[in-house]
């Protein structure tokens, strides 16, 4: 058996060698063939796209900016070569040095070359290039840092019926169930839903990792520095109630519920839409509460273990909303040390192991509040104050906010994420456009790098050199 394992661990060594992006510039120490390394100070061989790491002699590097394109939001904006051009152009020239690359809406339909999910609205050959492989060429021509993201949990779009959760078998087989004060529902009977998988299903993590290994495995998308996690958690407060996860549940808690779904909440009125606030937990609340935080935070080991034996270079993140812990989606974002969580109500006194920081490189949080400045809860400031407590160094994080008001202080917040946090990301390219926001966003990243005594550039992947 122990020769078996270490076979194995040589093996995984191995395949991670192999599929190690050839895009990625190798720094070599002057003066010798580094053949002896005994002597070498580590330091000089940290990743070299550690936006954090300031090499010997080096000067102030940029922070990360990034812009996130949403794929349904901004299909017909970059719906061409030009088109995408001229929008990375405009971005580099307003105080961008990456964007985040939406490729897998919440319809589970992609924008990338697959050959098991089918394209959103155009496939390749209509578009006349496959959209993922041009946007990164594109992006990195302008030394832009590439960051990729997918919904998870989503698989179809209940209105029109398309995606796998219509069209895949497997996945059908995974509906998430939700629990309404009518019974138990698919959540493809609920046009308000999206057409959402149960996490703890297992044709759902043979699905997504399916997904991983086809985005990371194929050369086109070698330059990627990092790779988002969105929706990755229970759709709502009232799912998934699947008799597969009332199963899971009872063994994860050594016991048989008797009455399902009573005994984890009951409703307190018939009216669907005040559900939120208006039920009585039952006898396994608390404990239900646990385990589906268990549960994602599982989900995201197994990706990060997936990704990682393919391409140990490319930074996991997830975008999670700020106002957490979430025990509506099961969403326990902090540290596993971070035992103060426990001081909520509903938490269970090993909750705070649920915690999945240490699993991240990077956590984005999604501070889209209103306000910006000020220790009011309600402010992003508070949220990157807490944000950094909750997650007591285990990972890297940024400050990120919406931008869909006219009326939001855009340069204020930049400043502020660029400033107080270790990066930004800004939501959304529609918004940023249709919201007028530009040269807002420009003053406050020209101010965040005057702070800082910023002169050089993000460090990021650069294109394979002829």
């Amino acid at each position: 058996m122990m020769k078996k394992s270490i076979f194995a661990l040589l093996l995984a060594a191995a395949l991670a060698s192999a599929f190690m992006p050839s895009c990625t510039k190798q720094e070599v120490k002057p003066g010798g063939d580094q053949q002896d390394t005994t002597e070498r100070d580590t330091s000089e061989i940290k990743d070299p796209v550690d936006s954090n790491y300031i090499a010997p002699g080096d000067t102030v590097r940029q922070k990360p900016m990034v812009m996130w394109i949403d794929a349904s939001a901004n299909f017909d904006r970059m719906k061409d070569k030009k088109s995408i051009n001229a929008t990375l152009d405009k971005a580099v020239k307003y105080g961008f040095n990456g964007i985040v690359i939406d490729v897998k809406p919440c319809e589970g339909t992609v924008l990338y070359d697959s050959e098991f999910l089918d394209p959103y609205k155009l496939s390749i050959e209509e578009r006349g290039f496959d959209y993922l492989e041009y946007m990164i060429q594109a992006a990195k021509q302008r030394n832009l840092r590439v960051e990729i993201s997918t919904t998870i949990m989503t698989m179809g779009n209940v209105v029109s019926r398309k995606g796998p959760l219509f069209t895949d078998p497997e996945i059908a087989e995974a509906e998430c169930i939700e629990y309404t004060p009518t019974g138990l529902h698919k959540i493809s009977e609920n046009p308000n839903a999206f057409g959402a998988v149960n996490p703890c299903h297992p044709n759902t993590m043979k699905y997504i990792k399916k997904m991983i290994k086809e985005i990371f495995t194929n050369p086109k998308y070698e330059c990627v520095d990092a790779y988002v996690l969105d929706y990755c958690r229970y759709m709502n407060f009232n799912s998934d109630f699947s008799d597969y996860s009332r199963e899971k549940f009872e063994e994860y808690i050594g016991e048989s519920v008797p009455n399902w779904p009573e005994d984890i909440y009951t409703f307190n009125s018939d009216s669907f839409s005040s559900y939120w606030d208006d039920f009585t937990p039952g006898k396994y609340y608390n404990l239900w509460i646990e385990w589906r935080a268990q549960v994602i935070h599982d989900v995201i080991a197994e990706i990060r273990t997936t990704l990682k034996e393919i391409r140990p270079d490319v930074d996991l993140e997830v975008w999670a909303a700020s106002w957490g812990p979430l025990p509506a989606t099961g969403q326990n974002w902090a540290s596993p040390k971070y035992k103060a969580v426990n001081l909520n109500w509903w938490a269970t006194e090993n909750y705070y192991k649920t915690g999945y920081a240490d699993l991240l490189d990077t956590f984005q949080l999604g501070a889209y509040l209103n306000k910006v400045n000020g220790m009011d809860p309600e402010t992003i400031e508070y949220a990157l104050y807490k944000c950094n407590n909750m997650l007591m160094g285990d990972c890297n994080y940024w400050g990120t906010f919406s931008v869909a008001s006219r009326e939001f202080d855009s340069e204020a917040a930049a400043y502020l994420c660029l400033t107080k946090s270790p990066g930004c990301m800004v939501f959304d390219l529609v918004h940023i456009s249709t919201c007028g926001h530009w040269n807002k966003l420009k003053a406050g990243v020209d101010r965040a790098w005057e702070k800082l005594g910023v002169n050089s550039p993000l460090k990021s992947k650069t294109l394979n050199e002829e």
